[in-house]
């Protein structure tokens, strides 16, 4: 079988895994672990650290913020705005170990992995910390999938930023022996606009959005310029849309909330 594309990088949080659940399990871990009533709050902890935490994700992505202050600062910045009495550097290093114990992948996920690998190189592309993802890896059992694995705070580069981009190319090159593979044969797949597509569209890569919720197509740049090239909602269009009809599904392929 010759695949559309012979070689598939995906995103892992919110893409293959479920990070949402992920942290609703490790936030209150870590929350009670300090001694904090949750429940003493007007406005629920977790509300207030998501308040907090998303302009720096953000600022991660434009590349304003690092993943070196990243961690202390959502933290520092839940106990200023709710008035903890807590250490912000504690409550930051648990949480991290905290997210590489739990969590969970979506349904589907492994079957999709385990369609693909036979056909396709594999790479795993992901923003975040190396002491959360590798750990995740080994514990969802997906170290065994990915030919070229790049982690953000490895590189000292995110997504969307094109340096993150030449060293998963790179990685490809290197692993496949291939040092001419053209970029139209390597597939990007992932949910986030900012960072997943913004990245392989500014890139030349081709870009499949993961869209299991249905969202708005994007008409702003850069999408405007160069529209993705494939919308996805379900693992089952990612096989087929990468073996063609020869794709054979037979597992759940809807997120689990």
């Amino acid at each position: 079988m010759t695949p559309a594309y012979p070689v598939v990088l995906f995103d892992l949080d919110h893409t293959l895994s479920d990070f949402e659940f992920t942290k609703k399990e490790a936030f209150p871990e870590v929350i009670r672990a300090h001694g904090i009533d949750p429940d003493a709050f007007d406005t629920p902890l977790v509300e207030t650290f998501a308040t907090v935490e998303k302009p720096l994700w953000a600022g991660i992505e434009s590349g304003d913020v690092t993943l070196e202050t990243l961690n202390d600062r959502r933290w520092s910045g839940l106990v200023e705005a709710a008035q903890l009495d807590a250490d912000p550097a504690s409550m930051g290093a648990h949480y991290l170990d905290a997210l590489g114990r739990l969590g969970r992948l979506f349904p589907g996920a492994i079957e999709l992995l385990d369609q693909l690998q036979p056909h396709c190189m594999l790479g795993l592309i992901t923003n975040g910390y190396a002491e959360v993802q590798r750990p995740r890896l080994i514990n969802f059992d997906l170290e065994k999938y990915f030919d070229v694995l790049v982690i953000s705070s490895e590189l000292g580069a995110a997504k969307p930023h094109a340096s993150f981009f030449d060293d998963a190319l790179r990685q490809v090159r290197e692993a496949d022996g291939h040092s001419d593979r053209p970029i139209s044969e390597i597939l990007v797949v992932g949910d986030s606009l900012t960072s997943d597509m913004t990245g392989a569209v500014n890139y030349g890569l081709p870009a499949c959005w993961y869209n299991p919720h249905h969202a708005e197509h994007p008409i702003h740049p850069p999408f405007d310029a160069r529209p993705l090239d494939h919308t996805v909602g379900t693992f089952e269009e990612i096989a087929q849309l990468v073996l063609g009809s020869r794709a054979d599904w037979a597992s759940p392929n809807v997120p689990a909330s």
